[in-house]
């Protein structure tokens, strides 16, 4: 049976790959690989803006805890921009149309 929905050639295979690909084991496979994908890149993530987010803690004369506020914003942001990028990418890659067997999230890692 084709693992990938690029690999199905005849009616036949496309009707056994939809009720396989449906089926409750593998959503439950597909939801457990998003959040092992999400917590992978979220903590990968944090490694990368953890300066930036670092810099909120320096201690600014009161007229400038605005430049605070704006560091802790661009800190967030360009957590939520890489995560979103790496998560969507790593799906389609890993998820997206794709039988995943038990053993295949932990080549996700």
């Amino acid at each position: 049976m084709p693992r990938r929905l690029d690999d199905i050639h005849n009616e036949f295979e496309r009707a056994v790959f939809d009720a396989v690909y449906r089926s409750r084991r593998q959503r439950v496979l597909r939801t457990c690989a998003i959040l092992l994908i999400a917590a992978k890149h979220g903590l990968r993530g944090l490694l990368y803006v953890w300066p930036l987010a670092l810099l909120v803690f320096i201690p600014l004369p009161g007229n400038w805890n605005w430049v605070r506020l704006l560091l802790l914003i661009l800190a967030i942001a360009a957590w939520f921009r890489y995560i979103y990028g790496s998560v969507r990418d790593d799906y389609q890659r890993f998820v997206a149309n794709r039988i995943i067997r038990p053993g295949g999230l932990r080549g996700m890692l």
